[in-house]
């Protein structure tokens, strides 16, 4: 992992942070084709970062912070807007983005206490959670495609937002069941440390 702060999965990152009030100002004057492209676009520069990162060793600390502060901005201001304006004809369902704020804030909290309480350094995403958070980011862009340039696809919107239900569900108890047990074992660590004798 570098210690450089300026690499180019970084300002990928960076670019992703400042499209986001674009991404919002696009969608809140109804211009939802530019709106569709920004979200697009940002997706595929999330990937390419990525790939970046790994190939060229460019990994960073500050790269670990930003790149999934950067995916929940753009995530959770869209689908607060796409939920909550009158100026959007197809929304979400308000139930949907309940329920995605919700296990990410209860994820937020279990990996606070991980990293503080038990010195976990590390927790990997699981492939639920990989699924689900797909499955949201498609969701949101097909809502956005039938507000723009795709009106027919109501039908697939409404089948998106049953299956990210479904699957943010069940992340969530995924995810939740493997902090609760990394956080029992640390506790367990902690109590009863290596070479301790009754």
């Amino acid at each position: 992992m570098t210690s450089r702060i300026i690499t180019i999965p970084n300002a990928l990152t960076l670019i992703r942070l400042i499209a986001v009030p674009v991404f919002i100002y696009a969608s809140f004057r109804g211009m939802f084709t530019l709106a569709f492209i920004l979200f697009v676009s940002a997706a595929l520069t999330d990937i390419f970062d990525g790939f970046i990162a790994r190939r060229l060793n460019q990994r960073s600390r500050l790269g670990a912070v930003l790149d999934p502060a950067a995916d929940k901005t753009m995530m959770i201001s869209g689908y607060l807007f796409y939920t909550l304006s009158d100026n959007v004809g197809y929304q979400i369902p308000h139930w949907l983005t309940f329920v995605i704020l919700i296990r990410d804030v209860f994820i937020t909290i279990f990996v606070y206490l991980l990293f503080t309480r038990v010195q976990v350094t590390r927790f990997v995403p699981s492939w639920a959670g990989k699924i689900s958070t797909l499955l949201q980011a498609i969701t949101l862009g097909c809502v956005i495609a039938v507000n723009s340039w795709w009106p027919e696809a109501t039908w697939l919107g409404e089948l998106l937002f049953h299956a990210a239900l479904v699957m943010t569900v069940f992340s969530s108890w995924d995810y939740l069941r493997r902090a609760q047990g990394l956080l029992e074992e640390g506790i367990r660590a902690a109590l009863d440390p290596p070479g301790a004798t009754t």
